[in-house]
C-alpha cells in the first residue's frame, strides 16, 4: 500500500531549493521502492506503509543542508479526507499536522476561526477558506503558530492528484 511523504517548505521561492530528480534518488538511496514525486513543494509517494520519520529527516539534513520537516500520510487516510462534505467545497486546503491535537487545541481553533473546517483524526486539519490562500489569515503559518505544531499545507487539487498518483 501507498504512503506519501510530505516536505515543509521546499522550493517556495528562491528558499529551501530541492531538486526533485535528486529528491527521488534520495530516497531511492535510503530504501524506499516504487518513489514518484509530485510538483515541486515535495510530495514523494512510495509503495511502503513502514515510514522512518526521523531517518528521513537526517537524510534529508544531510542532503539539502537545512531542516525538513516531514509529514507521512497513507492512501486510506487520503481517501478518507477526500470523502469529507468539507472537501467537496471550493477553496479548500488540508494542513497536515505532525502530531494529533488536543480537544482542547481543537476547542481553541473553533474559537480562532470563521471559516468553515474539520479536524479529521486529530492530525488534519481541513478548511474550506472564504477568502483566497493568500488573502486568508488561517495559512499554514497561522496553523503552526497557534498549535505549536509542524505542519504542511496542500490544497484540493494536490490532494487530489496525489491520490491518483497512490492508486
Amino acid at each position: 500500500m501507498s504512503s506519501v511523504i510530505l516536505l515543509r517548505g521546499i522550493n517556495l521561492g528562491a528558499k529551501n531549493k530541492v531538486d526533485m530528480k535528486s529528491l527521488k534518488s534520495l530516497f531511492e538511496e535510503i530504501g524506499y521502492e516504487n518513489v514518484q514525486t509530485y510538483i515541486q513543494t515535495g510530495n514523494v509517494i512510495v509503495e511502503q506503509t513502514v515510514i522512518n520519520v526521523p531517518a528521513i529527516e537526517v537524510a534529508l539534513r544531510e542532503s539539502y543542508g537545512f531542516e525538513i520537516p516531514v509529514v507521512v500520510r497513507s492512501k486510506e487516510e487520503f481517501d478518507g479526507i477526500v470523502q469529507l462534505p468539507i472537501f467537496f467545497r471550493e477553496q479548500v486546503y488540508v494542513m497536515f499536522l505532525t502530531q494529533e491535537i488536543s480537544v482542547e487545541q481543537q476547542e481553541m481553533l473553533a474559537g480562532l476561526i470563521d471559516d468553515e473546517f474539520v479536524v479529521w483524526k486529530k492530525r488534519n486539519v481541513i478548511i474550506s477558506l472564504s477568502k483566497s490562500y493568500h488573502q486568508t489569515k488561517f495559512t499554514n503559518a497561522f496553523f503552526e503558530r497557534k498549535l505549536g505544531i509542524p505542519s504542511t499545507a496542500r490544497n484540493k487539487n494536490t490532494v487530489n492528484k496525489i491520490l491518483a498518483k497512490m492508486s
